[in-house]
């Protein structure tokens, strides 16, 4: 009688396992299927004396803008992207967003920036990145034509000519010292073999 309830018991727990088991997997299986919407991000500029300012507009597949859409604005650099706006940049009920571009940003020689504008770790749209190129950056001389003076960050031929007369002068030194003792030792090893000499 004990057996048949102990493995009465042992079935009814391993059937809720499997039961749980089970219902965690489609609830898993749910999420995986989940498809999520495709949102439009269109990019406008806005430029006066004072300020350069960003827009990006959000719209659904019906042309209906999205509130609380979180964007990333970017500036394309070297080795990194460069964050600008707020933290968050979520878009208002219209589904505008606007950030203010940095005015002393740097760009290339002809002041051109690559801005990126990201959508990430949306719960119901895509992810997707729009990137455009504005002339909005301080035009950076090309390395050709930088005229580099002599400073410590300078490369070696502008380097500091009193920093080269050192840097010779402690090389020479260490240098004579060198010789110096090895001439020496040349020296005593002679006097060793005259006084052993009979």
């Amino acid at each position: 009688m004990k057996t048949k309830i102990l493995h009465s018991a042992w079935g009814l727990k391993i059937s809720c396992l499997v039961f749980i088991m089970i219902f965690n997997a489609n609830i898993v299986c749910g999420q995986d299927d989940e498809i999520k919407e495709e949102a439009k991000i269109a990019l406008s500029f806005n430029e006066d004396d004072r300020s350069k300012i960003i827009v990006a507009t959000a719209t659904n597949i019906s042309n209906e803008p999205i509130e609380d859409l979180e964007l990333y604005f970017y500036i394309k650099r070297s080795f990194s992207n460069l964050p600008i706006g707020d933290f968050f940049n979520s878009t208002d009920e219209t589904g505008v967003v606007e950030v203010e571009f940095p005015a002393d940003l740097p760009g290339d020689s002809e002041g051109n920036v690559t801005i990126l504008v990201k959508l990430m770790d949306s719960d119901l749209y895509n992810d997707q990145t729009i990137e455009t190129v504005k002339k909005w950056g301080v035009p950076s001389p090309s390395p050709d034509h930088i005229d580099e003076k002599r400073s410590l960050w300078a490369a070696a031929a502008n380097a500091p000519i009193p920093l080269i007369i050192i840097i010779s002068a402690l090389i020479f030194s260490i240098w004579f010292i060198i010789f110096y003792i090895i001439y020496i030792l040349f020296k005593i090893n002679k006097i060793g073999i005259i006084d052993s000499k009979p």
